[in-house]
């Protein structure tokens, strides 16, 4: 399958049933064993995971070739549609949409802060904009960051998810949305809605129900990775040393 049609394939999970869930992987093994899953239709990456397992810190502290890099290989390594996180584009967003393509990468998300400063909502859809003019293709997860770094407010969110549907974005991802504001994101929106998964956010299929197309974990698979590593290793070594 080439990219054109795993991008193809990848626009078209967010219009059809079931709900697009997306394990988000940060190395190439994890993505092959995702990828292995019943059920599982397309990876994603997790730049916070990718990152600190170069060394780095999220936040577009990782270079952004070793971002890309990762994210091609694990595009290499599995016959499924990869999108990736690359944060706000690094300071070149076409430049790094333009490498993530080349490297048979078909997806994209991109932030509307940097440094945790929310953009103005014109000024990022003249980026999506940009980046969608340079490769019409990508399928550009558009991520909407007021409940990070902005007012916490559902309709500013809704206004920027529709501004950024107009420039050419094909999914908003509301990120840290609060849980009971899900299905008002899903209903007004008027495109595809990602929801990350945090404590109590409904599962799956109820998702599905209230409209939301597309879920992801963004760092939580990782850190729930490391999280059990440590604690067998913590166990041995209890052990070891006689306790």
């Amino acid at each position: 399958m080439d990219r054109h049609e795993r991008a193809r394939l990848l626009r078209r999970y967010h219009y059809e049933p079931p709900i697009l869930v997306l394990p988000n992987a940060w190395d190439v093994e994890g993505a092959r064993r995702f990828a292995a899953l019943e059920g599982c239709r397309a990876i994603a990456t997790s730049s916070a995971a990718v990152a600190r397992s170069l060394g780095w810190e999220d936040g577009e502290q990782a270079p952004a070739d070793e971002m890309v890099g990762v994210a091609a290989r694990i595009a290499a390594a599995v016959d499924l549609p990869v999108t990736a996180d690359l944060e706000a584009g690094y300071g070149d967003s076409v430049g790094t949409a333009r490498a993530a393509w080349d490297a048979g990468v078909v997806g994209m998300n991109f932030e509307d802060s940097t440094g945790g400063v929310l953009l103005e909502r014109e000024e990022q859809a003249a980026r999506i904009r940009a980046v969608k003019d340079a490769v019409p293709e990508l399928v550009l997860n558009a991520r909407v960051d007021v409940f990070v770094s902005g007012s916490g407010d559902v309709d500013d969110a809704v206004e920027r998810g529709n501004a950024y549907l107009a420039a050419g974005a094909d999914c908003v991802y509301p990120i840290l949305a609060p849980v009971d504001a899900i299905a008002e994101l899903a209903r007004r929106v008027q495109g595809p809605v990602n929801v990350i998964a945090q404590p109590g956010t409904p599962p799956p299929g109820e998702l599905q129900a209230l409209g939301v197309a597309r879920m992801t974990w963004g760092s939580g698979l990782a850190a729930a990775a490391y999280a059990e590593a440590a604690r067998v290793a913590g166990a041995a070594l209890r052990v070891s040393d006689g306790g």
